[in-house]
């Protein structure tokens, strides 16, 4: 019963509200239950597709930026758990940030996380065809009942989001 897509929300909104603090210019993609894409009635097909054209263009839009997209994952097995990072082949600045951000999650919120960051494949779209250093953060697993249940804790999203403010002088500058 538990969506991806607001969980992942609310921890985007957390990190932008942080980075602002700390005087970033923070572009969301989207700041509320509403996907990007151009029209809405045509077939889900044709809406990820548009959805996934439009994040790219916010990309090629702002060069001089970063990508960061949040995500949830899930696994056939619930013994799958623990955050992991993946990032783009195209800068290689995207697997610096990957391997600050790892750590950061294993130093604060789940030091018992032995996942390691990986590059992303040429079927993940945004990674293969990112215009700028991008990274994808996958928080958690849906499919692991104990991490779900943090991952639905606002104070345990909220963790995760304090994260980029650990290494964000390293990182974002």
């Amino acid at each position: 019963g538990t969506v991806e897509k607001d969980i992942n929300l609310n921890i985007a909104q957390k990190v932008s509200a942080m980075l602002r603090l700390n005087g970033y210019n923070v572009i969301m993609t989207r700041t509320k239950d509403t996907g990007t894409e151009d029209d809405e009635s045509v077939a889900i097909a044709k809406r990820k597709k548009s959805d996934l054209l439009n994040r790219l263009q916010v990309m090629k839009d702002n060069l001089d930026g970063i990508y960061v997209s949040i995500h949830l994952n899930k696994f056939t097995t619930s013994a799958a758990n623990g955050a992991q990072v993946f990032y783009t082949k195209n800068y290689k600045e995207a697997y610096s940030l990957a391997q600050s951000v790892q750590k950061s999650i294993t130093t604060l919120v789940q030091p018992t996380n032995t996942r390691v960051v990986k590059q992303g494949t040429d079927s993940t779209y945004l990674l293969k065809n990112a215009a700028v250093p991008a990274i994808i953060v996958e928080c958690g697993f849906l499919s692991n009942k104990a991490e779900l249940e943090k991952l639905k804790d606002d104070n345990y999203q909220s963790q995760m989001a304090f994260l980029w403010n650990h290494h964000h002088n390293r990182l974002l500058l």
